[in-house]
């Protein structure tokens, strides 16, 4: 059986087959596909993603970016993460808008970090 878990705005949730439909948002983070049983989870599929919906035996995925894992190199997007900490750490931001483009930065960098090292 099959299951996809995905980084909800409220917290990481599964959706195996036959679930009720739904549609939800997502945040940056790892979308992962595969085997429901946990000795097998290290098998699927992940993508550094942000964006669902499911209905009835179909998933759409909506979103604005995304990457799979086993493209990321994990060295570049830890040094991309660092500079991006770097930056937040001294930005003198005089926007909302501002603070909340070098927040959304970090989290898709922080995503691809995550996804670059669930794979082996």
């Amino acid at each position: 059986m099959d299951e996809i878990a995905a980084p909800g705005a409220l917290g990481e949730f599964g959706v195996l087959p036959g679930h009720v439909p739904f549609m939800t948002a997502l945040k940056p983070g790892v979308l992962s596909t595969g085997p429901r049983r946990p000795a097998l989870s290290r098998r699927g599929r992940r993508s550094a993603a942000s964006g669902a919906q499911r209905e009835s035996d179909k998933i759409s995925v909506l979103v604005d970016r995304g990457e799979p894992a086993r493209d990321i190199d994990r060295d570049t997007a830890a040094q991309e993460l660092a500079a991006v900490d770097a930056e937040l750490a001294k930005t003198k931001a005089e926007t909302a808008a501002e603070v909340k483009a070098l927040l959304g930065k970090r989290a898709w960098a922080a995503a691809r970090v995550d996804a670059a090292n669930r794979v082996k």
